[in-house]
């Protein structure tokens, strides 16, 4: 079960900051969690890790440095899932494509992250409708890098290519498809996957440089 509402720049936590927050309440099995878009690093700061949360840091005192370094990048945006104690268990980040892709405009790399301990409870699901949740998301290029050594399967009993086809399901019912593609980062394990979402209303631009990125070489570049 789901309530809602819309935290504005004045409140307290939010203070000196443009940003505009909403908050979801979302009732599971485990206990009652908040989800909140647009986390302040003064937000974030006064939140935990737990310590089921340490799938890209392992460790969740340094995933909580990570979270807080994502929400002091103001082209980012990072949307959290915490309990009433203020522990955060799950989290989703934008942030703007760089690297192999970084001539794309207005395209973001997403990434989600759920506890070991508040798993098969639907707030990775929740957690990305409520980060899809923004005013230019229909202009935007949104990719997810699935990479198997940020994974953390470790204890669910299947293999990473079974992880890998459970990410390809959960991006999918947000409006993702899978893509080939000769990024080195995605090349180097079978069990890698890419998947973008590709907003109704992107430029001719971005998206002819997507489609021309997918495959492209470094030894012969357009090819």
């Amino acid at each position: 079960m789901l309530k809602e509402r819309t935290q504005h720049a004045n409140d307290p936590e939010e203070s000196g900051s443009a940003r505009i927050s909403r908050v979801k309440t979302y009732k599971t099995a485990a206990g009652l969690l908040f989800l909140r878009s647009r986390c302040s690093p003064s937000f974030v700061e006064g939140l935990k890790a737990d310590e089921g949360l340490r799938a890209f840091a392992r460790l969740s005192e340094r995933e909580h440095q990570l979270l807080l370094s994502i929400a002091q990048r103001p082209e980012n945006r990072l949307t959290l899932a915490y309990t009433a104690s203020g522990t955060i268990v799950g989290q989703v980040s934008l942030a703007p494509l760089d690297h192999w892709w970084q001539d794309i405009g207005n395209a973001y790399e997403i990434a989600v992250e759920v506890s070991s301990s508040w798993r098969k409870l639907g707030v990775a699901h929740q957690l990305l409708s409520l980060a899809l949740e923004f005013e230019a998301v229909e202009e935007s290029l949104i990719v997810g890098l699935g990479l198997s050594w940020h994974w953390d399967y470790e204890g669910l009993g299947i293999s990473r290519f079974r992880y890998r086809e459970m990410i390809g399901r959960l991006f999918a019912a947000h409006g993702f498809a899978e893509y080939l593609t000769s990024e080195p980062n995605i090349r180097m394990d079978p069990a890698n996957i890419l998947v973008a979402r590709l907003g109704s209303r992107i430029d001719e631009k971005s998206m002819s440089r997507f489609f021309e990125r997918l495959l492209w070489s470094e030894t012969l570049p357009g090819l």
